[in-house]
């Protein structure tokens, strides 16, 4: 028979006690809830400003996507923060994860024969944790150069003055891009990106939510940036084939090369015609999926998006 002394069950009720306190004192996440921004142009927002000196145009909603974006590749990455904003951002879909967070304020405190004399208080806040980022066609700039480094969206040859050859775009910004494993150079595509979770909440499936919230987004709304032939004057390109561009299905991602393996769960595939190329000093590669809605209007075929994936926690996500 075991003899428990009164020292050492006194000792252990007291450790009992000190933990369900302390783990009473942690933050609780409860699931994450989305919140969706379309395309809103971003007027008045100041590059590399703090919040608070942001102007009342600006949504609170890419303000918070911002904040998330900031502390994974400014703080953590060392992105350069002026080139962290780029003008993709003002038409672009943003998805921001916030986490319900409960948190002590005030302990509970007694008086020397028990009673309680100060009750303990809590408060639930809700902070941004995460967010993703829809880039729609027709984009900004061609597919990577193989070996290039780019800082700000330029190559070093760009930066230093020197003459880089680019396709021809025509004044709607439709141009024949190089062809790629997975890309005929011609077909429009959307590109997902400025993947984010901050540090303390990955590993809890934050990222997967929001991946695969943005993919159903798509295949729910597959006709949200296939353009008006008459308003973006498209009479031009429909003469050439007889059909405007439209969107079906091509996704996109520049992943940083780390987390490669991620991406490959949530099924895109590695570009290898894309080579390697530098992002703000980050070694990138090209993924694609093509997302199976069929006809149009899209519905979602649940056993194309994972719905279980648990990224491991040594990523950036």
């Amino acid at each position: 028979m075991y003899n428990y002394t009164p020292w050492t069950v006194a000792g252990y009720e007291e450790r009992r006690r000190a933990k369900i306190a302390a783990e009473r004192a942690e933050p609780r996440m409860a699931t994450p809830v989305i919140s969706f921004l379309g395309p809103s142009g971003l007027e008045g927002f100041k590059r590399g400003l703090p919040r608070e000196e942001q102007p009342v145009t600006v949504p609170l909603e890419f303000l918070d996507a911002m904040e998330v974006r900031e502390k994974v590749f400014v703080d953590e990455q060392g992105v350069p923060i002026e080139n962290e904003f780029d003008r993709e951002d003002p038409r672009s879909c943003h998805w921001v994860a916030y986490a319900s967070v409960r948190k002590i304020i005030q302990h509970e405190e007694k008086d020397k024969d028990g009673n309680v004399i100060v009750p303990r208080k809590s408060e639930t806040r809700c902070t941004p944790i995460g967010t993703i980022r829809l880039v729609p066609f027709p984009h900004w700039d061609p597919h990577p150069t193989k070996g290039a480094k780019y800082w700000g969206g330029l190559t070093e040859e760009e930066i230093a003055g020197q003459k880089v050859e680019k396709p021809v775009k025509t004044d709607i910004r439709y141009f024949v891009d190089r062809k790629t494993s997975f890309h005929d150079g011609q077909e429009p595509y959307v590109k997902l990106g400025r993947l984010a979770v901050i540090p303390e909440y990955r590993g809890g499936r934050v990222a997967s939510l929001l991946v695969k919230t943005a993919l159903k987004w798509m295949c729910e709304n597959p006709n949200r940036f296939d353009p008006s032939v008459k308003a973006k004057g498209l009479e031009r390109l429909c003469a050439i084939d007889g059909k405007p561009p439209l969107w079906m299905g091509l996704v996109c991602v520049h992943a940083q090369e780390k987390v490669v393996e991620v991406w490959k769960r949530w099924g895109f595939e590695i570009d290898e015609e894309m080579g390697i190329w530098h992002e703000e000093g980050i070694p990138h590669v090209g993924m694609f999926q093509r997302l199976d809605f069929g006809e149009k209007p899209i519905l979602l075929k649940q056993d194309r998006i994972p719905q279980e994936i648990s990224p491991p926690s040594s990523t950036i996500f």
